[in-house]
């Protein structure tokens, strides 16, 4: 399924409209590039039904998740978007492990041994795609900035979304974690099958993983370009 927006959305923290209009094809990862303050985290909110624009529509998979014409606005949970929040978001109550696993639904028709076997397969996957195995146990105030992001990311997955939203995903990682970790995440998330939206104001991770990258400027979508890479 792909996804679909066309919103205005009026800011009061910044002297623009948003304004934007895109489509995101299934399993394609899109690139908004642009300096901070010029709308790439509030056009992330619209999607996910933090924030309701003043006017337009957004679509996922042919579903108008907001029609401002039609006053349809879906509440986030009844979205399935995942969103990477640049402030992680982790529960403080539970270990990592917990974490991640809370976002893991039960499938139709599985039963609860099939899903409790699942859950554990697909929490090891995550950790050690993440470089996080020897910190299954631990809590989110024992971990670094770039360890809690890697477990939200992690979290993310787990959900199974029919989209997802990235938020300056490696903001808190060092150069060397990126690298070891860089194609083994692009090809899990191009596996999704899902439309993916990838914020960044680093042209370098855009390039590295985007096949199409859209340039925000003052709440405005400027010049649309091919990334450098290519899907694997």
């Amino acid at each position: 399924m792909d996804a679909q927006l066309s919103i205005a959305k009026k800011t009061h923290s910044e002297p623009f409209t948003l304004d934007v209009s895109f489509t995101v094809g299934n399993g394609e990862i899109l690139g908004l590039l642009g300096p901070s303050g010029c709308g790439k985290s509030m056009t992330l909110k619209c999607i996910a039904g933090i924030i309701n624009p003043d006017k337009g529509k957004v679509q996922l998979g042919g579903v108008a998740l907001f029609d401002g014409e039609k006053g349809i606005s879906l509440p986030t949970r009844q979205r399935r978007v995942g969103y990477l929040f640049q402030s992680y978001a982790l529960f403080p109550h539970m270990t990592v492990a917990a974490n991640i696993c809370c976002g893991m639904t039960r499938m139709p028709r599985e039963s609860k041994e099939q899903y409790r076997h699942r859950c554990r397969e697909e929490l090891h996957a995550y950790l050690e795609l993440l470089h996080m195995e020897q910190f299954a146990q631990s809590y989110p105030r024992h971990l670094s900035g770039g360890q809690q992001q890697r477990v939200a990311l992690a979290r993310l997955l787990a959900s199974r979304p029919d989209a997802i939203l990235l938020d300056e995903p490696f903001s808190a990682l060092d150069d060397e974690l990126k690298d070891s970790i860089d194609q083994e995440l692009k090809a899990t998330l191009l596996k999704t099958q899902c439309p993916v939206v990838f914020v960044s104001h680093n042209a370098q991770e855009i390039q590295r993983y985007c096949s199409r990258t859209l340039h925000l400027v003052h709440g405005h979508l400027r010049q649309e370009g091919k990334s450098g890479c290519q899907q694997r």
